[in-house]
C-alpha cells in the first residue's frame, strides 16, 4: 500500500484494551485484584489498579473531555465503539489513514504498573496478562502489518528482564515500553536496570518512553496542577525530557551503544568540573546515533528541527484511537507539511524501519 508514493509506518499507535482484559488473562492467583478498565462513558480511559482509580488526579477533576470534546470523538470512532474496539476496527483504521505496517501500543496497560512502588509480582502478571492478550488480538488483526509493544514490570529487575524475553523470542514483540517516571526512586542510568538494557540490545529491540497522566507516580507538574488537560502537557513533556537527558548523561547509551530509545512525546559547562568523564562523546551526538522522536503529524515546526538537525532521528505517528488523534486525515495531514520528499520518506518509513528493526 503506498499513499502519494509514499510507504508509512506508524510508530506509535495504540490499542483499546477491552473491559475485561485483566479479568480474562491474569494469572488465577492475581485475579481478584486484576486492574480493570471503567466504561462509565463513552471514551472512559480510567483503569482500577490496587483500588486507585488512575488516568484521574487525586482531587482533580473528572471527566477530563467536555461533553462537546465527547461528542465529537464519538462521532469520530463511531465505528470503533459500535465493535468495541475489537481487532477488525484497527485493520480498517489503518487501511482509512493508508497505513502499511503499524507499532501497536497500549493505553490502559500504561497504568498497571503506575506505583512507585508496588508488589512486583503483581506488576509482573500485569503485564504478561497484557502481553498474552496483544499478541492474541495481533493474531486476530493482521500480524504482517502489526507488530506489538510490550509492557515490562520495572519494579523488579529480574521480571523485566524475564518478560522481555518472553515477549521477544515467544510472542513476537517487536519493542519493550516503559514509563519516563521513576521507579523505587532509581534514575534510569542506574546500574540495578544494565540487564534489562543488556538484554534489550541483545535481542535488538528498541526501548520506547511513553507518559501517561493521572497515575500515582511522581511526574512533573502533577504535584501542582490539578487540572487533568494541563497536567498532562506538563507530564508529557517533561518527563520524556528527563528520561532523555537520564539515559544519556546517565551514560545508559555509552554503556549501550547498539540499543535505540524512543521518546514518544548542554552540557559543556559541567566538562571543567570532572562530571562528563564517563561520556566519551557529546550528548547530542548519542541521541544521533541511538534516539529517537515521534512528530506530530500537523508540527510544522519539524521543518525547522530538520534543518537544524537533521531527519535521521524522527518517525510519526496517528496516534490513533486518542482523543487529541487528527485520525482519520493524520498521514493527509502529514504528507502537507513543509518537508522534503526526501524527508517524508525517512521519517515514514526508513527510520522506523531502523528503530524496530522490522
Amino acid at each position: 500500500m503506498a499513499k502519494n508514493g509514499f510507504k508509512l509506518i506508524d510508530a506509535e499507535m495504540h490499542v483499546t484494551e477491552p473491559v475485561d482484559l485483566w479479568q480474562r488473562y491474569i494469572d488465577p492467583e492475581f485475579k481478584a485484584r486484576a486492574p480493570r478498565r471503567l466504561h462509565e462513558r463513552r471514551w472512559d480511559i480510567r483503569t482500577i489498579v490496587e483500588g486507585e482509580v488512575m488516568a484521574q488526579i487525586p482531587g482533580g477533576d473528572w471527566p477530563a473531555l467536555s461533553d462537546t470534546e465527547e461528542t465529537a470523538l464519538a462521532e469520530r470512532y463511531a465505528e470503533e465503539i459500535a465493535r468495541n474496539f475489537d481487532p477488525e476496527t484497527l485493520v480498517r483504521a489503518m487501511d482509512k489513514e493508508g497505513l502499511d505496517l503499524a507499532i501497536l501500543f497500549t493505553t490502559s496497560a500504561m497504568y498497571v504498573t503506575a506505583f512507585t512502588r508496588m508488589d512486583p509480582r503483581f506488576a509482573a502478571a500485569a503485564c504478561r496478562a497484557y502481553n498474552d492478550w496483544l499478541h492474541d488480538y495481533i493474531e486476530a488483526a493482521d500480524p504482517q502489518r502489526m507488530f506489538g509493544a510490550a509492557a515490562v514490570p520495572p519494579h523488579d529487575i529480574e521480571s523485566a528482564v524475564g518478560e522481555t524475553r518472553r515477549a521477544v523470542t515467544q510472542l513476537g514483540m517487536k519493542a519493550v515500553f516503559l514509563r519516563p517516571n521513576i521507579f523505587n526512586d532509581r534514575p534510569w542510568h542506574d546500574r540495578y536496570y544494565d540487564p534489562l538494557w543488556a538484554a534489550c540490545q541483545e535481542l535488538n529491540v528498541p526501548v520506547g518512553f511513553h507518559e501517561t497522566t493521572g497515575s500515582r507516580m511522581k511526574a512533573a507538574g502533577a504535584d501542582r496542577f490539578k487540572n487533568l488537560g494541563i497536567a498532562h502537557i506538563a507530564t508529557h513533556s517533561m518527563e520524556q525530557m528527563l528520561a532523555c537527558m537520564d539515559v544519556i548523561m546517565g551514560g545508559v547509551m555509552e554503556r549501550f551503544p547498539r540499543l535505540h530509545f524512543a521518546f514518544l512525546e548542554h552540557y559543556e559547562w559541567r566538562a571543567p568540573f570532572g562530571e562528563m568523564t564517563h561520556l566519551t562523546i557529546p550528548p547530542s551526538e548519542y541521541f544521533r546515533r541511538q534516539g529517537f522522536c515521534a512528530v506530530e503529524c500537523d508540527e510544522e515546526f519539524v521543518a525547522h528541527v530538520v534543518d537544524a538537525f537533521g531527519d535521521n532521528n524522527l518517525v510519526t505517528t496517528t496516534d490513533y484511537p486518542h482523543g487529541d488523534s487528527k485520525y482519520p486525515r493524520a498521514m493527509d495531514r502529514f504528507l502537507a507539511l513543509p518537508l522534503s520528499d526526501r524527508s517524508k520518506q525517512k521519517i515514514l518509513w526508513d527510520n522506523a524501519l531502523r528503530l524496530y528493526a522490522l
